[in-house]
């Protein structure tokens, strides 16, 4: 009977790690954003070119950050 005691409490215990999981994956879409800032001119020319951003060609890099991101 201790034993099933001792299981009891370490399945309350793993609920608040679940919930603690779903805010952290709310926290994943700003993380996007900031990726863009570490990939070259190139690389951000070819998304907004995939994306169908016009005037990519005369645009600085923050820039194009901006446009993807809007």
């Amino acid at each position: 009977a201790p034993k099933a005691e001792k299981a009891a409490p370490a399945k309350k215990a793993a609920a608040p790690k679940a919930e603690k999981a779903a805010p952290a994956k709310k926290a994943a879409a700003p993380k996007a954003q900031e990726d863009l800032s570490g990939k070259t001119v190139s690389e951000l020319k070819e998304i907004a070119k995939a994306k169908g951003v016009k005037g990519i060609s005369s645009m600085k890099k923050s820039d194009l950050i901006a446009a993807l991101q809007a």
